[in-house]
């Protein structure tokens, strides 16, 4: 009985010394360091004597700022670079969130493209709110999208009084991307937002910049767009469209237009539209729906 409790003895202190804080052998220290999305950190040294100070340093990518260092999720502290005196073997991990940039007042995001993306649609204020509905060329929302009350349009869907460059769909003026005067985006916010041209959209949904994937964010259906050049996302929630007074489709597809006429054709203007199970382009849609704009600044 007595070699019992000494074997057992024996193996407590063998397992309180596996997990003590430090090397007794040695009396050293490991740390290390890990790092969230948006940067990466490093660790003046990674095996000091116990009691020693290490200094940890964050290191942002661009569009983000460091946030915090968190040892098992509890935050320890916000200062960077962090100079820590170490008693325990400890992994700190540097958090980082993206910037937030504006320009006259609302937030884009740097998906590392030709343009920044807005982090809403024109209209609303959170990247889940539907926002808007327009007719290409118009710049504000209506209760009713039909041909006759389409501003650019002698009545019906196919004789154009603007943005025509053949003959046999209206006045030909050969315009062939939107007047700022005519853009929904610049209209309503200023400063240097614009809608997006076909080509800049094409870009956005090109699968060598970003991935597009099928999401439910803050209880709204859509598309979480990520870069894959600096991993920041952009969200395009599912807000339908609508025709007459219809709200049709919500929370299954989304109609985004570009700046950009159909040069197919000229009743119609280029844009991303997406259901829920595929990404398409499309240029054939007619220039009196209504739908949404994702305004794009330089």
């Amino acid at each position: 009985m007595k070699q019992l409790k000494l074997l057992f003895s024996t193996l407590m202190l063998i397992s309180l010394i596996s997990f003590s804080s430090c090397n007794s052998d040695e009396d050293t220290c490991m740390v290390t360091v890990q790092s969230g999305e948006g940067g990466t950190a490093i660790v003046s040294k990674s095996e000091v004597i116990s009691g020693s100070e290490v200094t940890l340093t964050a290191i942002p990518e661009e569009g983000y700022e460091f946030v915090n260092w968190v040892v098992n999720g509890v935050e320890v502290s916000k200062e960077n670079p962090y100079v820590v005196v170490i008693y325990n073997n400890t992994q700190y991990t540097a958090n980082f969130k993206v910037i937030k940039v504006e320009e006259n007042g609302h937030a884009y995001v740097d998906l590392g493209l030709s343009v920044k993306w807005a982090t809403c649609n024109i209209g609303a204020t959170t990247p889940e709110e539907y926002g808007d509905y327009f007719a290409w060329g118009e710049t504000s929302p209506k209760t009713e999208y039909l041909p006759n009350n389409y501003k650019y349009s002698n009545g019906t869907s196919y004789v154009m009084t603007k943005y025509c460059s053949d003959s046999s769909y209206g006045i030909v003026d050969n315009k062939t991307v939107l007047e700022l005067s005519d853009d929904a985006a610049r209209v309503n916010w200023g400063g240097s937002w614009r809608m997006p041209t076909a080509e800049e959209q094409e870009e956005l949904k090109d699968t060598n910049n970003c991935t597009w994937t099928w999401t439910t964010q803050n209880g709204v259906n859509g598309y979480k767009v990520t870069s894959k050049k600096n991993g920041n996302s952009i969200f395009l929630p599912a807000a339908g469209h609508r025709y007459r007074s219809i709200l049709d489709n919500v929370g299954r597809s989304g109609y985004y237009w570009s700046s950009s006429l159909s040069t197919i054709d000229n009743s119609c203007a280029d844009n991303i539209n997406f259901w829920d199970f595929a990404v398409g382009w499309e240029r054939y849609s007619g220039r009196a729906t209504g739908w949404s704009v994702r305004a794009v600044c330089e």
